[in-house]
């Protein structure tokens, strides 16, 4: 037996005497990077406790059974100068490079109306395409960033729980590709190219989650929007709104939405956080409303605080609006851009906002669980909820019925308005079926 084996049977059975004589000693916790060093050798630093601290000690699970692996904490917001220097200095290249950005950011829409994919998995697939050329930058050519992008809009898709066959992304893709890329030369060779396509995906989607160190955990503004927004908080948290704020707001969150769809386009996400993105979009949103329908309007007093986990100032969002606007400048000259609208400064802001300033640094999480579990819920809600569930009961029970019909003329009447396929079938192959 080596002498390391020795050891090691040593301070095995000299570790079962000392807990024989002294079983206190299983109280002690040592963290993993401790435990570690002492499989290692190294030298571990235990830390003594005073008697207060002995008796409220209770048990940690996380002491005991510490992480093995730790949860990323990326940083991906980054300032104005930082996004535009990513950008190639060479003016040609530069240009170049937008080119392809912008192929496949229309990609992106494509596929989302080729597949039927929800606003919010279009956004997501958007932040997701910043963060990766802002670390690794796109492949030259623009085929290879098509495969990229492909990558991304599938983690996108499973990210947001919106995804789809992986024979569905294919033959979208293929279309694109021949149809934007080869210009409609290339039908011939499809079957060629789908196969190209399938081994692609596999790659790069494995590529893209390494990349991003498996943290695709978005703060996605589009999905944000419609959970602060939503009927819980409508019935029980939103009701004792002032009525004229009530009235605009359903107005102003449609224009909202829109807003963070088209400025995704930009690397606006690369500049702030979900929270920072869709209060940007209800204070531009909100001025908009101010300057063209009510000259009166104004979110209540702490509307923001109360809603949102991050501080929102007149001073940080001027500086937004002035990043935002040179982002515009410096990449994509698209219609949907909002130009000298985006000249809004700490007055416009201060004038339709009034939050309480505080000096404490960090705001609590008002979605954490343990506020809402002790929450009230409004006999409102309650109602909506009842009636919501009528409804589906009697859409049901109304499907059901004409299933089940006697003599099975309204079974095929049925069938016929779920599948408008079938209503274009010749009569003969109808009465066959």
């Amino acid at each position: 037996m080596s002498d390391d084996k020795k050891l090691m049977v040593t301070k095995i059975g000299k570790t079962k005497a000392d807990l024989k004589a002294n079983p206190s000693s299983l109280q002690r916790t040592m963290s993993f990077d401790d435990a570690i060093k002492e499989a290692l050798h190294s030298p571990v630093t235990v830390t003594k406790t005073t008697p207060t601290q002995k008796t409220n000690k209770k048990y940690n699970a996380r002491l005991y059974w510490p992480d093995i692996i730790n949860t990323p904490e990326n940083k991906w917001t980054f300032s104005c100068v930082e996004i535009i220097d990513k950008l190639d200095k060479n003016e040609q290249r530069a240009t170049e490079e937008k080119k392809n950005m912008e192929k496949c950011l229309m990609y992106f829409y494509t596929m989302k109306k080729k597949l039927n994919l929800f606003d919010h998995t279009y956004t997501a697939a958007s932040i997701l395409f910043y963060r990766f050329w802002y670390f690794y930058g796109l492949p030259t050519s623009m085929i290879n960033c098509i495969h990229v992008s492909q990558a991304i809009l599938v983690t996108a898709c499973k990210t947001m729980e919106n995804n789809r066959p992986i024979d569905a992304y294919i033959k979208a893709t293929c279309e694109y590709i021949n149809q934007v890329i080869y210009g409609n030369r290339n039908g011939g060779n499809i079957d060629k190219l789908k196969w190209e396509v399938r081994d692609k995906l596999v790659n790069y989607e494995q590529r893209i989650l390494t990349h991003f160190g498996f943290d695709i955990n978005i703060e996605n503004p589009k999905e944000i929007v419609e959970d602060i927004f939503s009927g819980f908080y409508r019935y029980n948290r939103d009701y004792d709104l002032p009525t004229d704020v009530k009235e605009a707001l359903p107005k102003i969150l449609v224009e909202v939405r829109s807003f963070i769809i088209q400025a995704v386009t930009q690397p606006v996400s690369l500049l702030c956080d979900g929270y920072s993105f869709l209060a940007l979009a209800m204070l531009y949103c909100g001025i908009q409303y101010k300057k063209v329908v009510n000259d009166d309007f104004k979110y209540p007093k702490d509307f923001f605080k109360e809603r949102f986990p991050v501080k929102v100032t007149a001073e940080k969002f001027e500086a937004y609006f002035t990043d935002y606007r040179l982002l515009e400048q410096s990449f994509f000259d698209l219609k949907s851009n909002k130009g000298d609208k985006l000249q809004i400064n700490k007055v416009d802001i201060e004038s339709i906002i009034e939050e309480s300033s505080d000096n404490e640094e960090s705001i609590d999480d008002p979605y954490s669980y343990n506020k809402i579990k002790s929450g009230q819920v409004q006999q409102d809600l309650l109602d909506h909820i009842e009636e919501r569930v009528n409804e589906y009961i009697n859409r049901i029970t109304t499907g059901k019925k004409q299933a089940h019909s006697d003599d099975g003329t309204s079974s095929q009447t049925a069938s016929t308005t779920t599948s408008p396929f079938r209503n274009q079938e010749p009569k003969a192959k109808k009465m066959k079926v």
